[in-house]
């Protein structure tokens, strides 16, 4: 693809096409088809930089450009739909590599941050030994004294080594971070003494100042990442020169000149001092001796900070990452004595925690009107930096050095608030709120996410606190009245869950449904949360919440809960979904009276958001919690009540046709797996309704998705296993499933549900609708052995060979892979033997040790063309029986799949819990396969008298043949003929 105008003008009408939704993933679609042509990517460089295309296009060809990139640079990755990358040229690679660097410096801002993100992408595969010329030439632009460029050079750095910040310690690793400071550490140290002097020099000049700030910004944050895996040996002689210039740094006043023009974000120079105090508090704590002779001016520093910077919110990433250095200081017995001075304890708890945990304007504003930011802030532990955390925090690690001092203080406070707050409940309530979050920083010593607390501070009596100031807030009959400490108090319920004795959660159950009418949304979702958790909580190993506890409250609580969406600001609300799949899965059976009711309410839902692609929730958990409910109302309600099961399918059905119809990936996984659990619950023949969608299914479109891979094998599955052959009724449905196998086991990402297909197929159809396939399934199964033989593929071959010999004779399947070749099985076998250890799983190792018993006493081959090997099979399944299985060597199969989070909706699979598929096993006749061992060697030396033991005794090794002894005294056999 050459860069023509023609060409030119033909990608530039495809972006533009995908700026609208309507047409977007046509052209996204059209894209794609194009890419593996040489010269794609230089031709979306060439828009980038052609001032004749609209700025917009521009942008958009930026952003094509870079996720091209992250797709298919690295060429033993795999794309987001699962296939194979596209294949980008050699010469192509060496053009972007020469041109990327230049091209980035001389674009726009907005576009520099998009090739810079880009060239740490490919920097991550190539740098440094396949594009040793990258630093030098980056390094290079710190002449040119321009600071556009050198910020661009620098924001193209970042990235490129922020990786360093969590990447595991390796040998390969270290030896790039010594080439990178070998190259890049001298020159960025006398860059940052170059450019501090400017400050001064321009001090007048707000747009020189802006960009010389944003530029030490960058240079601290390289420098963070330099220095967070090792303290190199260049820096540590350099240390007084860093440190001086970060001293100043934080010692440098506000200048109205750069303060942000926005009251709730920083400017650029707390933006720089945020990032100081993130290097000081890792020197710290990592480096401390060497950080030692500083640390004094530092904590002087920054506690000066700390208490001359105002409550506005620009200044809250400041004020938590200066408390995160205090803390990481507090924390280390090296420094205790910094704190030991009397009265400085008093005077960090009264100036600097105080301050920072009394509830802000902005708090009450964002509780009524952004209930979502409010949440994630205050009860979910984000990785959003808040004050209130960050003096939570401070609390934590001046307790772990002085609990009792710090225990005493705080309590004085919490003391004087809950006495201010009694006089006037109404008007004082922020002391109360203010109280019941001073407690729970100071009780709260250990916590997980599942857990809540785990441990606590044996000072702080939570159990007293919970009767005299939390329990009361819930007995006040108006679930509004000071609302943000009704959400205090549901806080700390959750937070103590664990603590609190079970009386008191089955007394709180009637409580939480009635905080679910509330007006506030944050009550609402606490509320849920409180019902939510509480029901998982365990005492003395058992659930405290039983069905029988949970039914008779279930129809009030379903009301309640359903009843909540149609609130303002709760209509998409987690939390209470997750609540309703909750109380269904705490239920269990006694949820089949409502089941119908749920069915519907659920089925109404799903179709008002799958009307339209604009229509489906933001909300990735919301989305998942929506079918999880679905998932545990079938479970539990459906089974042995077809119609029942047809309530749920007509809820689903017409919700189905339009996500096919509006082609919404979205939701499209998650309906695989709930029609898959549906149609498992039917028995032959398969309902028409589900047949009509069959030949669907196996469109080559919707498996482009690697979301709907594993679902829609599911599905593919449970028609198999359900209709048997009578689903193949039409050849060509047959032959469309053996296409999506092939497809799937030539795929390392995906080969485990090839083999799931081929599984289904061989327990589920008759080996007389099998077998004209049989060599061309075989021939497809030894292909991909030979093109990509990794520890996952040779473990699946290998059980997929054994559940076929032991449901359909050995011979069989040794005479299809000797008809391939002749004594192919050899070379075969002998591959499957390596990997026989590395199975995991009770079920699976069983279907090996069945099928390779058949093969050992079933198999006239083994007697004959194969006797040499009969003696290690042996061998193999007494090592199965009795040796632990082995770590299979690792491989890089693709991202883990996980629930979207918060940063934004992207499609991919997250398997229902609810809807799992249950293990069959498929020789539940043979309860100790050590037994049936025997038993068919028995067998066998009764047809071949005489011929059994010789070889047992001269092909298996001496500690083999004592196992094998104590098998025939446990099944009361002296030998065998």
């Amino acid at each position: 693809m050459d860069p023509s105008d023609a060409h030119l003008q033909a990608l530039v009408q495809c972006l533009q096409l995908t700026l609208d939704p309507r047409t977007i993933k046509h052209a996204e679609k059209e894209l794609r088809g194009v890419e593996s042509n040489p010269g794609y990517p230089l031709l979306l460089m060439r828009a980038m930089t052609d001032e004749r295309v609209d700025p917009a296009l521009r942008q958009q060809a930026a952003i094509t450009f870079k996720n091209f990139i992250k797709r298919s640079w690295d060429p033993d990755g795999e794309t987001d739909t699962g296939g194979p990358p596209a294949i980008i040229s050699p010469g192509d690679r060496e053009a972007i590599k020469q041109k990327v660097v230049e091209l980035m410096l001389r674009l726009p801002e907005s576009m520099q941050k998009q090739l810079s993100e880009t060239i740490a992408i490919i920097g991550k595969s190539d740098f440094p030994d396949k594009w040793p010329n990258l630093l030098p030439d980056m390094v290079a632009h710190f002449a040119t004294g321009d600071f556009n460029i050198i910020n661009g050079v620098l924001r193209t750095a970042h990235p490129l080594f922020r990786r360093y910040r969590y990447e595991g310690a390796s040998n390969e690793l270290w030896s790039e971070i010594k080439l990178v400071l070998t190259q890049f550490a001298e020159p960025l140290t006398m860059l940052l003494k170059a450019t501090v002097p400017l400050l001064e020099t321009h001090k007048a000049n707000a747009p020189v100042l802006k960009v010389l700030y944003s530029s030490i910004m960058y240079m601290c944050e390289l420098f963070f990442s330099l220095n967070v895996q090792e303290l190199p040996e260049y820096f540590e002689d350099h240390m007084d020169e860093w440190m001086s210039v970060f001293h100043g740094l934080l010692s440098t006043p506000s200048n109205p000149l750069i303060d942000s023009d926005d009251p709730e974000r920083p400017g650029v120079l707390e933006k720089v001092k945020s990032v100081v105090c993130e290097i000081i508090a890792l020197y710290a704590s990592k480096y401390d001796e060497d950080f030692s002779k500083h640390m004094p001016t530092f904590v002087t520093c920054i506690w000066s900070l700390l208490t001359t910077t105002t409550a506005d919110v620009k200044f809250d990433v400041l004020v938590c990452t200066a408390m995160g250095f205090l803390s990481s200081v507090a924390e280390r017995p090296t420094y205790r004595e910094l704190f030991s001075t009397p009265g400085t304890l008093d005077q960090v708890c009264l100036n600097v925690v105080m301050p920072n945990i009394t509830l802000r304007q902005s708090d009450e504003e964002m509780f009524e009107d952004d209930a979502d930011e409010y949440i994630l802030r205050d009860i979910e532990g984000s990785d959003v930096d808040t004050r209130r955390r960050g003096a939570c925090d401070l609390i934590r690690a001046l307790c772990s050095q002085f609990e009792a001092e710090v225990t005493g203080i705080c309590s004085q406070f919490i003391i004087q608030l809950l006495k201010e707050y009694m006089a006037a409940p109404a008007q004082n309530w922020k002391q109360k709120d203010t109280a019941i979050f001073l407690v729970t920083s100071l009780a709260v010593k250990g916590k997980t996410a599942n857990q809540g607390t785990t441990q606590t501070n044996e000072l702080v009596d939570i159990g007293s606190f919970f009767q005299q100031h939390v329990l009361p807030e819930f007995k006040t009959g108006d679930v509004d009245a000071n609302a943000i400490v009704k959400a205090d108090a549901l806080k700390f319920v959750v937070t103590f869950r664990n603590q609190l004795p079970p009386p008191i959660h089955h007394e709180l159950l009637p409580v939480y449904n009635a905080h679910l009418a509330s007006k506030y949304a944050v009550i609402v979702s606490y509320a849920a949360h409180c019902l939510e958790r509480s029901l998982m909580v365990r005492a003395g190993g058992a659930m405290i919440f039983t069905p029988e506890h949970v039914g008779p409250a279930l129809p009030t609580l379903l009301q309640s809960l359903f009843s909540a969406f149609a609130k303002p600001g709760c209509q998409e609300n987690e939390y209470v979904m997750k609540a309703i799949m909750r109380c269904i899965s705490t239920a269990k059976v006694a949820v089949k009276p409502f089941a119908g009711v749920i069915a519907k309410q659920l089925g109404g839902m799903l179709f008002g958001f799958s009307r339209a692609p604009e229509c489906i929730p933001a909300k990735p958990f919301f989305n998942h919690f929506l079918f999880e409910t679905f998932g545990c109302t079938i479970r539990f309600g459906c089974p042995g009540d077809l119609a029942l099961v047809q309530t749920f399918e007509e809820s689903l059905m017409p919700s189905f046709e339009n996500l096919l119809k509006f082609d919404i990936t979205e939701y499209q996984p998650y309906v695989f797996q709930l029609l898959a659990q549906l149609l498992e619950l039917r028995s032959r023949p398969v309902p028409q309704t589900y047949m009509m969608l069959f030949p669907h299914l196996m469109a080559p479109v919707l498996w482009e998705s690697g979301a709907n891979t594993e679902p829609l094998s599911r599905l593919l599955q449970a028609y198999v296993t359900v209709g048997g052959e009578t689903v193949f009724a039409d050849k060509s449905l047959f032959e469309s499933y053996l296409g999506v196998f092939q497809k799937l086991i030539a795929q390392r990402r995906w080969d485990h549900e090839g083999f799931a297909l081929l599984g289904a197929l061989t327990t589920s159809v008759p080996l007389a609708h099998m077998q004209p396939f049989l060599v061309t399934i075989v021939r497809v199964l030894l292909t991909r052995l030979q093109a990509a033989n990794t520890p996952k593929y040779m473990s699946g071959l290998l059980q997929y060979s054994c559940l076929f010999m032991g449901l359909h004779g050995a011979p069989l399947y040794v005479q299809t892979v000797d008809s391939i070749q002749d004594q192919l099985f050899a070379m075969l076998l002998n591959r499957l033997l390596e990997n026989v250890q590395k199975v995991s799983g009770s079920l699976e190792r069983k279907v090996c040790a069945i099928g390779m018993i058949k093969l050992l006493t079933e198999t006239p081959a083994m007697l004959t063309t194969y006797q040499s090997m009969w003696a290690r099979l042996l061998e193999a399944i007494l090592k199965l029986f009795e040796l632990p299985e082995e770590d299979a060597d690792e491989e890089d199969e693709g991202p883990s799949e996980t629930i979207p989070g918060a940063g934004g909706y992207q499609a991919s699979h997250v398997k229902l819990a609810s809807a799992c598929k249950a293990d069959t096993d498929h020789f539940a006749a043979v309860d100790n396969p050590k037994l049936f061992l025997v038993k068919q060697l028995v067998a066998l030396g009764q047809q071949k008298p005489g011929q059994i033991m010789p070889m047992v005794l001269q092909g298996v090794s001496q500690q083999a043949q004592g196992v094998f002894q104590q098998y025939l005294a446990a099944a009361g056999v002296a030998a065998v003929p």
